[in-house]
């Protein structure tokens, strides 16, 4: 029996699984270009937040952009050139990284107010520095900015934190990307003392980032189904692949 010999199923499935592993190579592919990005650039994914040896995201991002590169060549190759040893492999991958997202998954949940509590520690400490010689490179303040810019927020709780964490604002004054965007053009905007500013947001960047999570949580579990789902869906194929594979090998034998 040879490949010319196959069903219609035989041939969908191997087919599926290599068209599966081209994404996969492309996703982990933009993945790992993400986590490049993201450990050169200075303001990259607010590292300066989030630089912990655990919560490292662009390292974290390198690993698994790395590891999906490595799976889907792996199926693909497998998959295309009918080797069963990478097929298994993959098949062997693919249960490792179901058992890992599951670990990871709670994970999650059992540690999230540990990271919520090391990242606001860690942003008011770097409030205290923003604007010093400490930073002499500006990263810090760079930092501080694009994560007020982009949650239209001020401070970790609140616009007191500037006064509170840092001598430079004790007259309670803000930096500018604390103000709304309609007025962050104006370079004195947040010269004017945080209890009167009209003009600046109130709102502190842990709520503001709570918020953008909760409003996303729904869209992350939709992906999160539709992953599992495929995932399952490539076993099925890999396996049934797998045993036409074999069965060719035993007739041929």
């Amino acid at each position: 029996m040879g490949s010319e010999d196959r069903g219609c199923c035989d041939k969908c499935a191997k087919t599926f699984i290599m068209a599966v592993n081209i994404l996969i190579i492309l996703i982990g592919g933009a993945i790992l270009a993400a986590g490049v990005y993201w450990q050169l650039s200075d303001t990259g994914f607010y590292k300066e937040i989030f630089n912990h040896d655990i919560f490292n995201i662009p390292i974290i991002s390198i690993v698994i952009g790395s590891l999906l590169l490595l799976v889907g060549v792996c199926g693909f190759i497998g998959a295309c050139c009918e080797v069963l040893f990478l097929l298994k492999m993959y098949m062997g991958f693919l249960i490792i990284i179901m058992l890992v997202q599951i670990v990871l998954a709670v994970g999650c949940v059992a540690m999230k107010t540990t990271v919520e509590e090391y990242a606001a520690n860690r942003t008011l400490e770097l409030i205290g520095y923003y604007g010093t010689s400490a930073d002499e490179e500006g990263i810090i303040e760079l930092t501080i900015d694009a994560i007020q810019e982009d949650f239209d927020c001020c401070g970790v709780y609140g616009p007191s934190d500037w006064a509170d964490e840092n001598s430079n604002y004790s007259n309670k004054s803000v930096p500018n990307s604390c103000c709304m965007t309609a007025y962050r053009s104006n370079s004195t905007c947040g010269n004017e003392p945080y209890t009167s500013n009209k003009e600046i947001n109130t709102s502190g960047c842990k709520t503001s980032l709570t918020n953008w999570v909760s409003e996303n949580l729904l869209y992350v579990g939709i992906v999160a189904a539709v992953v599992v789902v495929l995932q399952i869906m490539i076993l099925i194929m890999v396996s049934k692949f797998r045993t036409t594979l074999e069965d060719e090998d035993y007739l041929n034998f």
